[in-house]
């Protein structure tokens, strides 16, 4: 007969007998009988083809390889037991995970409004939120790491399904008192004069703005590079220039920024991912439907 892995129980019993040190404490912490401890142990033994224990001077002790099987033995246990409780959750009163990834300005406006709103609803359900860049957001979705994903730039990858949500407008943001902020809607000709953090024309954003730009007569010359509108928003409080991003910042309220609209005038789409061809769970079906009535409410 060739050795063979142990299987879910012949591990939690090898894990409870490496942490009590002992057979008599292993079972009493199981709730089993110690001769079924020892016959588990044996067969595990024989199934894996190697000594697990040794007995000195009447003490149990774990052999080189029982050491080394160890560390994977502790996780397994623990992500059965998480198993566990996650299914008596369920069971006694739809709870359950939702896990959501979205890139910068999402992720600390609308994420977690929308959270918020749907904890209220499901108060058993646990969030997982995860701040991504917008690539990795769709990685995260493709690999089963979150259930959903959100981002403002579209990322075309095979394997998901992508559905366009109305979002807001880019907007000009400027410390408080600037002159910029005296205008009621800020055009390209307004921006010229002052240094801009910007994003790369590599970019998707800095794509946009540079046609904004050019159909105004405009090039745009960008004095600070960055590549997330929070980090614009910290650039500019610390006095480094004015900017030119999505229109979630404005909810976050930050004191000593002023905004206005800018014009031309640019939408900018929320792009909302899940895996193409599988079937999303029911709670995450019920949080998009809270997400997209929080998106419509900051809208208006």
């Amino acid at each position: 007969m060739l050795p063979s892995a142990m299987n879910a129980r012949q591990i939690e019993i090898f894990h409870a007998v490496m942490r009590m040190r002992s057979v008599t404490g292993a079972a009493a912490f199981l709730g089993v009988s110690q001769p079924a401890v020892s016959k588990a142990l044996r067969l595990a033994e024989r199934q894996t083809g190697f000594r697990l224990f040794h007995t000195v001077k009447g003490r149990l002790l774990p052999t080189p390889e029982a050491q080394r099987l160890l560390p994977d033995a502790e996780r397994i246990v623990n992500e059965v037991a998480a198993f566990a409780r996650l299914t008596g959750e369920v069971r006694s009163g739809g709870a359950g995970l939702v896990r959501v990834a979205a890139s910068s300005s999402l992720s600390i406006t609308l994420v977690p409004r929308a959270v918020a709103a749907f904890e209220r609803r499901h108060p058993m359900v646990r969030m997982a939120s995860h701040l991504l860049p917008a690539r990795e957001t769709a990685d995260a979705v493709l690999s089963g790491q979150a259930d959903l994903g959100l981002c403002l730039s579209p990322v075309p990858k095979p394997g998901l399904a992508v559905r366009t949500l109305p979002g807001p407008r880019m907007i000009l943001i400027a410390p408080e008192g600037h002159p910029v902020l005296r205008r009621r809607v800020v055009q390209p000709a307004d921006v010229a004069p002052h240094p801009l953090v910007s994003y790369g024309s590599d970019t998707y954003f800095g794509q946009v703005l540079d046609q904004a730009f050019a159909s105004a007569g405009f090039s745009r010359d960008v004095a600070l590079q960055i590549t997330m509108s929070m980090s614009a928003v910290c650039h500019v409080l610390a006095g480094a220039g004015v900017a030119i991003v999505d229109g979630f910042i404005r909810h976050i309220g930050l004191p000593g920024v002023g905004w206005r609209p800018f014009a031309p005038s640019i939408m900018l789409p929320v792009t909302l991912m899940t895996p193409d061809g599988r079937a999303l769970p029911q709670l995450a079906t019920a949080f998009i439907q809270t997400l997209m009535a929080e998106l419509e409410e900051m809208a208006a």
